[in-house]
């Protein structure tokens, strides 16, 4: 290991920067890993809303893409950081270096993906007339070898939570159907499918949905056989808000801000060690650097500003889900009571002499189109809440010229300017004869 104590002092403050940024890259290269396995919702998370649900996962997905771009982006960036001023300090001393790593700036959300992370070695080395930092013989990933696992601590329960999601689900069973009343007034019919409602997370609208399915069923088969042609509350409706994991979606985009969080720490690091390490130098490459420098800190912002977009709106589409799912749950306790006594009073009337002649159906009718009209409300309130939600438009996309950051795609480096690449010109570093004694 390398006595970094017995350097030069600017070479010090070249070494510690350029360590600092290879811990930055590794960081960086977890926040990819992190959003990869975290930002993967489940699609199933979003219901089967339509033209909702659909459009949800389709620009979740785009827009985590987008974010991962950017984390890729961010450790090519360190990455490239490190290899020139680490170059710099090894050419200027005249010694292979060896450096240990620490790894210090990171959270508990994203610490468990360090390990996995390209690059993560205990050391780094550097050798004399080269291009930067020697892969690590230490390191798994360049030799083949297995990758190691995300180790994810008990007492995050969060992150635990990922590992144990259920998705609510429907079981269709063959067997006899009586469609009728509980006093036994009954329509004198049998058979069909009986239909299961399996993890639905157990608030009031799974309530509802478990302990009136067999009513709603019993409904639909009458509104069906009498050819209305309105939409059934249960199966064009309840149903598609109820498959919704809202809890899933919420926490899986909170845990998003763990990423910013990530990237305001790194970046707040990274912009107070620019400015020390501009107290041990001066010449132009120097400057090179430091102009350099700001830049990238200066999109690391905008980048850290799309993880939170992205983890904010995560949750409102949660909010949105558990609002439709309440919506629905409500409507159904208030009415059912008058649903089952259209339903019970429909039997009965059937069942009656000349039932023919008092057209029985058409209070059940106007029980049920009344309840399905409520919850079409609701349903229209929630796409029209989620229209603003994720908003990716394709063929705006087409249609716009390049020129930048495009609302929520993924934030591009900032071009060089002219001469900012020289500052790997190690001839170009000079000394600042105030630098500080101490690095």
């Amino acid at each position: 290991m390398t006595d970094i104590s017995a350097l030069h002092v600017e070479s010090q403050a070249l070494v510690s920067y350029g360590t600092e940024r290879y811990e930055d890259s590794v960081t960086y290269s977890a926040i990819r890993r992190y959003l990869d396995d975290i930002g993967a919702v489940p699609t199933g998370a979003w219901g089967t809303l339509p033209g909702v649900s659909d459009r949800l996962a389709r620009d979740w997905q785009t827009s985590l893409g987008y974010r991962v771009d950017e984390a890729l982006d961010a450790k090519n960036e360190m990455d490239r950081m490190t290899d020139g001023l680490l170059q710099v300090a090894t050419d200027y001393e005249g010694t292979d270096l060896e450096v240990s790593t620490s790894f210090d700036v990171v959270n508990q959300d994203l610490k468990p993906y360090l390990p996995v992370a390209d690059g993560y070695a205990s050391t780094i080395n550097t050798r004399r007339g080269g291009a930067g930092v020697l892969n690590s013989g230490g390191d798994p990933h360049l030799h083949g070898e297995e990758r190691p696992s995300v180790v994810i601590p008990p007492d995050n329960t969060n992150l635990t939570a990922t590992r144990h999601e259920t998705i609510p689900s429907t079981r269709a069973v063959t067997e006899p159907i009586t469609i009728g009343s509980s006093d036994g007034n009954n329509l004198g019919f049998s058979g069909g499918r009986t239909t299961y409602y399996e993890n639905g997370g157990g608030d009031r609208l799974d309530e509802f949905v478990t302990q009136y399915r067999s009513d709603l069923l019993q409904l639909e088969a009458f509104l069906t056989e009498l050819e209305t042609g309105i939409r059934l509350p249960l199966n064009d409706l309840i149903i598609h808000a109820w498959r919704s994991a809202p809890d899933v979606v919420k926490n899986r985009a909170d845990l998003l801000h763990s990423v910013a969080n990530t990237y305001a720490e790194t970046r707040t690091n990274f912009d107070a060690e620019t400015d020390r390490l501009a107290l041990y130098w001066e010449g132009t490459a120097s400057e090179a650097f430091t102009q350099y420098a700001k830049s990238t800190s200066t999109w690391l912002t905008q980048v850290q500003a799309q993880a939170t977009w992205l983890a904010e709106e995560g949750k409102k589409a949660a909010s949105m889900l558990e609002g439709l799912r309440n919506a629905y749950a409500s409507t159904g306790f208030e009415r059912i009571n008058t649903l089952l006594d259209a339903m019970s009073s429909y039997i009965e009337a059937v069942n009656a002499p000349f039932s023919a002649c008092t057209n029985p159906e058409k209070a059940l009718i106007e029980v049920a189109l009344s309840f399905v009209n409520v919850l079409t409300l609701a349903e229209k309130n929630a796409i029209s809440l989620s229209i603003e939600l994720l908003k990716i438009d394709e063929q705006e996309r087409k249609e716009r010229p390049d020129l930048g950051t495009r609302g929520h795609d993924a934030v591009p480096l900032p071009a060089p300017a002219f001469g900012s690449t020289s500052w790997g010109d190690r001839n170009g570093w000079k000394t600042n004869p105030e630098r500080p004694d101490r690095a």
